[in-house]
């Protein structure tokens, strides 16, 4: 399955957006199934994005079978400063698909903070 930053982003704005801080075992995003919904949670819970419990496999605890999240972390509330601006945000993925044909996470965290930035007058 193909990592989709769209679907980290929207996944990241869902639980910006909850009133409670508690397990969400099955978070519904419009488009998506619950496999790449769960897939995309995995790799959030790798990032270090989110606040999670998990499931993990007996015979090699560093796999993560399933991701109960809870929430953002400090880093994903980070992450998602940055993400916000929707025109920021086409801007840095068309930019870097031109480039390297993929969307790495620290590529594009850190074009959307020059961004960022570039709109409070701090770079040209």
């Amino acid at each position: 399955m193909r990592r989709d930053m769209d679907l980290c982003r929207k996944l990241l704005f869902y639980f910006e957006e909850r009133d409670a801080f508690a397990v969400d075992k099955s978070p519904r995003i419009d488009g998506y199934d619950e496999n790449a919904v769960q897939y995309h949670l995995q790799l959030l819970a790798q990032a270090g994005l989110i606040i999670y419990e998990a499931d993990r496999s007996t015979s090699n605890p560093e796999r993560l079978i399933r991701v109960y999240p809870f929430g953002l972390s400090w880093a994903g509330h980070e992450f998602l400063d940055t993400a916000k601006n929707d025109t920021s945000w086409n801007k840095a993925k068309e930019r870097i698909l031109a480039i390297s044909g993929g969307l790495s996470l620290s590529i594009l965290q850190a074009l959307l903070v020059h961004y960022a930035k570039q709109g409070l007058g701090l770079v040209e």
